[in-house]
């Protein structure tokens, strides 16, 4: 976990800060004594519940569901392969909503480094590619002042050494997913994405923060595919563990 994450120098004068009013643990709340340490305390860093990539399926990094789960063996998934650094439960919750909801875009840094750890241990060869966030929508980004999939992604890049490219927008604002039963999530994100001509020919890693049914990620990656991406990989920090309908299109529409 240090390796990944670094460390962070600060001024002398904002360490003494730091000293005299600590920050709070993102997840349980503890006191932060040290410096640094990208918004967790370090018991709660060291208690994420990694996944065990071996042991995920390969298309869409479902826990336990090696080779392929059953909905990626059924259906066609828009991606090569898949892959994702933390189970969607206890701490690893608590980070993605203090990331996503609660303003902490300082976990993105430390964040974007286990990702790009977990594309390194995965094999994921970019070539010439490039790493592309899902991105959120323009209302929801406006509220905190920042994307977090986007944060990620310049993060995942920086440390891979591969371009950071926005190749996808929103283009049109639908209700957040997580409101939404299973079944309607494909059908609230469909053509809610346009790509850029400059996807085409390319390898593209798509990254994202949490995977549940894997419809956002999915469709993103369908709308680089149509643009004619010639791959399009996926890298999550969270995925959920439960066994959730996956929403790939069916074969004879993929």
């Amino acid at each position: 976990m240090a390796s990944a994450l670094g460390t962070v120098s600060l001024l002398p004068g904002r360490a003494l800060l730091h000293f005299l009013f600590p920050s709070c643990c993102a997840s349980c709340g503890a006191t932060r004594r040290g410096v640094g340490g990208g918004g967790l305390c370090r018991a709660c860093w060291r208690a994420l519940p990694l996944l065990d990539g071996d042991d995920a399926c390969r298309a869409c990094a479902l826990p336990s569901a090696a080779p392929l789960c059953q909905s990626c063996r059924n259906g066609v998934p828009p991606v090569s392969r898949a892959a994702g650094v933390v189970r969607y439960e206890g701490v690893a919750r608590r980070l993605v909503h203090a990331l996503k909801f609660r303003g902490h875009d300082i976990l993105a840094a430390p964040s974007g480094a286990l990702m790009a750890a977990t594309a390194r241990a995965h094999g994921f060869d970019l070539g010439s590619g490039a790493v592309v966030p899902v991105p959120s929508t323009t209302r929801r980004n406006r509220e905190r002042g920042y994307d977090p999939g986007a944060l990620l992604a310049e993060e995942v890049a920086r440390r891979l050494g591969r371009p950071f490219r926005a190749l996808l927008s929103r283009i049109r604002e639908v209700p957040p997913q997580s409101t939404l039963p299973a079944g309607q999530r494909r059908r609230n994100v469909q053509g809610a994405f346009a790509a850029s001509p400059a996807a085409r020919g390319a390898d593209l890693l798509l990254v994202d923060d949490v995977m549940t049914t894997g419809a956002t990620a999915f469709e993103a990656a369908r709308t680089l595919r149509e643009a004619g991406a010639s791959r399009v990989d996926l890298l999550v920090l969270a995925r959920t563990p439960e066994a959730e309908p996956l929403l790939h299109a069916p074969p004879e529409t993929a």
